[in-house]
């Protein structure tokens, strides 16, 4: 694979002679919208930050695998305000919170252009990115880190950066569908769950997963500009065990088609609450170790997204309309047309005992749980009373076979979010359900079979973009809930969760159908500005005993031959002092003439750059950089260079640059 910064001319000719060879000339008649396209850096502190989805003591940042991007499309008709912008971030979840500050902001440089309604913001759920961004379960709290302001204006920064060069670069253009099935990259992991459903309806389906990618391709009069698909798998494939910030499977297959830098490619996900990259169904597998695992699950996807990018796939036409509601799950009355069983009534947010299991087939969570779980056990109870008020009696009865562990909805003011925005957005044949949280294979293909029955036969393809514009757990199936596996101790709003959904889903595609516009029941809380900041950085910067900050205290060889591993350490600063989003923390060099030439960073897969604290307040942090040289790597003189800030007064921190010696390759 070339890198990212290099060859950039050479790609951009391939690239147009490879598009006028796969795609048809056309003209603007043949344009159905007006499309654009953006992407920007928003990979945060990568140093002493809880890592967000795993939730295991220990694990926080510490360093950088390759780099979190936020990548964005805008669909526009050609006359008129009628418009979508659909954002995929290399996050774990995307907080309503974010989803509001977003939409502020584009309003102030874009007018009414952005709205709630039409405003998609969705995360590939990375398990490998700094947390502390939302603003439920943070704090004090037994469910998350502190809250970090300058993490969330980060990511809120790079989003609307992303949207705004998408709705900048808008020219007339038009969207065309393709689908496949991608093959052994994902494999359910709760299989006691998943053959729960009857019989009779999984024998509809050939898999237990969904297999089938459904990818956009955004063209324009000078070619294509972009792809976008959905494809529902966990990213998982780095483990609890890793530290480095990363993208892991989604954000690399998203830089295998990126060689071109002004071409934006977003690996987004779907409905894969119970579907893990790890196909030994141990939290390993396909590759030796996680970094290969993580590569192979890549390539798979890149493969047939790469296969529906040259074919030639149906053109969408047709309106856009997008509608956007409030949903107060705490208490939602469920009509027996969804439920199967007369009418029910969903509960307040709770965690069960189940979810503090975690999924055996992705490591695994509290060793004092297990899957299953359908009794109390009073001396975790005893321990739960020092943390939370215990539930009351009709609590626990709303949420059974569930056994609470946490009743986040009972507490007053809620822990949890209670009232979720639910999204549909029409671009003519294609709907996409925004769905505020993780959503099991079964339960979203029941969603989707509900949303295209309200929608109609002009609808061809239905697609759940999971993660959207809010984050509420799980959603599990009735029967799936019942045996309160991971996913159903995560499914928060007890065993109708489900059944709720479909019954809101309808009526919001109904109400597109109609043309009208739902009234919301509710309104979400906003908690943007009631949080304590917890800031970034330290105070001071140690500086190493006999040295300085930049030295490399283990330089690199002279000479190595191709293939080989080159290491370099240096004394550094403390990460958090700055995220780097136009600067890179390692880069990779070879020297051209009088000049030094980057060609691969910190966003390389070839490079890894880990930092390790101190191992007290007065000794100095290192930057431990590797370059892994492909075979074919050109000989010559190459150096790396760490940039990095530092603080070593009470003045503000400061950038510097280290420097490794010279080394030849042959």
């Amino acid at each position: 694979m070339l890198n990212h910064r290099s060859s950039v001319f050479t790609l951009m000719v391939v690239l147009v002679v490879q598009g006028a060879l796969l795609f048809p000339v056309f003209g603007q008649d043949d344009f159905s919208y007006r499309v654009g396209v953006g992407k920007s850096d928003i990979t945060g502190p990568a140093g002493d930050i809880a890592m967000f989805g795993f939730s295991k003591e220990g694990q926080s940042t510490a360093g950088i695998h390759f780099r979190l991007f936020v990548r964005a499309f805008v669909i526009a008709e050609p006359e008129g305000e009628n418009r979508a912008a659909i954002a995929v971030a290399d996050i774990g979840s995307v907080p309503h919170e974010i989803q509001r500050e977003v939409v502020d902001r584009l309003g102030r440089r874009f007018g009414g252009a952005y709205s709630m309604s039409n405003t998609l913001l969705t995360a590939t759920h990375t398990h490998s990115g700094p947390g502390g961004y939302w603003h439920y379960g943070g704090g004090d709290s037994p469910l998350g880190s502190p809250f970090n302001k300058a993490h969330f204006d980060h990511i809120v920064d790079g989003i609307v950066d992303a949207i705004a060069q998408a709705h900048e670069g808008l020219a007339p253009g038009r969207v065309v569908v393709a689908e496949a099935d991608v093959e052994n990259a994902g494999a359910q992991r709760s299989a006691p769950a998943y053959l729960a459903n009857p019989e009779s309806e999984r024998a509809k389906y050939d898999s237990d997963t969904d297999k089938r990618m459904t990818l956009l391709r955004f063209e324009t009069e000078s070619g294509p500009i972009g792809v976008l698909n959905w494809f529902a798998v966990h990213p998982t494939s780095m483990t609890y065990n890793n530290r480095l910030i990363s993208g892991d499977h989604k954000g690399h297959a998203s830089a295998l088609m990126e060689e071109n830098p002004d071409f934006v490619a977003a690996f987004a996900n779907s409905n894969c609450g119970d579907v893990t990259a790890n196909l030994n169904l141990d939290n390993t597998g396909p590759g030796d170790d996680e970094f290969e695992t993580t590569k192979i699950i890549a390539e798979r996807q890149f493969e047939v997204a790469e296969r529906l990018f040259k074919a030639d796939g149906d053109a969408i036409e047709g309106r856009i309309t997008a509608l956007q509601t409030y949903v107060d799950f705490s208490q939602v009355t469920v009509d027996g047309k969804y439920t199967g069983s007369g009418t029910q009534q969903t509960c307040a947010s709770a965690y069960g005992y189940a979810f503090a299991a975690g999924s055996t087939e992705d490591g695994g969570g509290h060793p004092l749980f297990k899957e299953g779980m359908l009794e109390r056990v009073p001396a975790i109870d005893t321990i739960l009373k020092t943390m939370l008020p215990p539930p009351s009696d009709e609590f626990r009865a709303c949420h059974l076979p569930k056994i609470v562990l946490f009743a986040t909805g009972e507490q007053d003011p809620p822990m949890y979010q209670q009232v979720l925005p639910l999204s549909i957005v029409r671009v003519g044949s294609l709907a996409i359900i925004g769905f505020p949280g993780e959503i099991t294979t079964m339960a979203g293909r029941r969603l989707r079979e509900t949303v295209a029955s309200e929608l109609g036969d002009s609808v061809e393809h239905v697609v759940i973009a999971a993660y959207t514009n809010d984050y509420a757990g799980y959603t599990t199936t009735n029967e799936e809930y019942n045996t309160q596996q991971y996913e159903g101790g995560h499914t928060l709003y007890g065993p109708w969760t489900l059944a709720a959904h479909q019954q809101e889903y309808a009526k919001l595609a109904s109400a597109l159908v109609k043309g009208d516009s739902p009234t919301a029941d509710a309104t979400p809380i906003d908690l943007r500005g009631t949080l304590t900041d917890s800031p970034l950085g330290i105070s001071i910067d140690a500086t190493p005993e006999g040295s300085k900050l930049g030295a490399a205290f283990e330089d690199v060889n002279e000479d190595y031959a191709a293939g080989d591993r080159v290491d370099v350490r240096f004394w550094t600063g403390h990460p958090q002092h700055a995220f780097m989003r136009d600067g890179d923390f390692a880069s990779v060099q070879r020297r051209d003439g009088d000049m030094w030439v980057p060609i691969a960073t910190d966003n390389s897969w070839s490079t890894r750059f880990y930092w390790v604290a101190g191992k007290s307040a007065d000794e100095a942090s290192i930057a431990h950089i590797t370059w892994d040289m492909s075979p074919d790597v050109k000989p010559g003189a190459y150096r790396i260079v760490h940039t990095f800030w530092a603080k070593t007064s009470d003045e503000k921190a400061k950038q510097h640059s280290a420097i490794s010696g010279e080394f030849a390759v042959k």
